[in-house]
């Protein structure tokens, strides 16, 4: 009988939540965007073209719609749901660091009551990857998928799971490569505007981040 109240009571208070997310839907007879248009992801690299076996930086930006927000990549509260970045088990490339915005601004969503860590307008989520060694010349096409959830000052949306592909050029080594998109990648001492925060909170001993 215990686990039978138990399940009630969980079953009421997702019923609930549903209640509170649903609400201003019922309520303001206002426009809401689906949450997977409220975010655009753009994927960007650092070079023109990478060797089998190379170590690189790559980054997705997240434009959000006007009006709306981002639950961050931390939270101090375990009912908000926060954005992540998820790598599939078959990806070809490997992602072994992931560089969240640390620029966050704490609010709260009235209506819930709820008060969590938000991102807005623009973010930029900083990515280091390894492609194989016997990834062949041409290109390497993979998959990461964003989850997040998009709130505005009244209400919040469900969470959603939206894929993000990345084309990467593999040539063969000796062959030419520039570097682009400086204002993401910049490097410290170089002319324009300030680098971005480092990728990696790690030893100065490790070397210099990949290009």
């Amino acid at each position: 009988m215990q686990i039978a109240h138990s399940t009630r009571y969980v079953s009421a208070g997702l019923m609930l939540a549903g209640c509170i997310l649903l609400l201003p839907l019922r309520t303001t007879g206002a426009q809401v965007a689906r949450p997977e248009d409220v975010v655009t992801i753009t994927p960007a690299l650092s070079k023109t073209g990478y060797n089998p076996g190379e170590t690189f930086q790559a980054a997705l930006i997240l434009d959000i719609m006007d009006g709306y927000h981002l639950n961050a990549h931390t939270l101090t509260d375990p009912y908000l749901r926060p954005t992540s970045i998820q790598v599939p088990d078959d990806s070809p490339v490997d992602w072994p660091f992931i560089r969240y915005p640390e620029d966050l601004e704490k609010a709260g969503v009235p209506v819930t009551g709820l008060v969590g860590e938000q991102y807005h307008e623009r973010i930029v989520i900083r990515l280091v990857g390894r492609i194989p060694e016997d990834a062949e010349v041409g290109e390497l096409k993979t998959t990461l998928n964003v989850e997040y959830q998009t709130c505005t000052e009244t209400f919040c949306l469900f969470p959603v799971t939206k894929p993000a592909e990345l084309k990467i050029p593999v040539v063969e080594p000796g062959t030419e490569v520039k570097e682009i998109n400086p204002e993401i990648f910049a490097k410290p001492g170089g002319s324009g505007d300030p680098p971005p925060p480092p990728l990696l909170d790690r030893p100065a001993s490790q070397g210099a981040l990949p290009g």
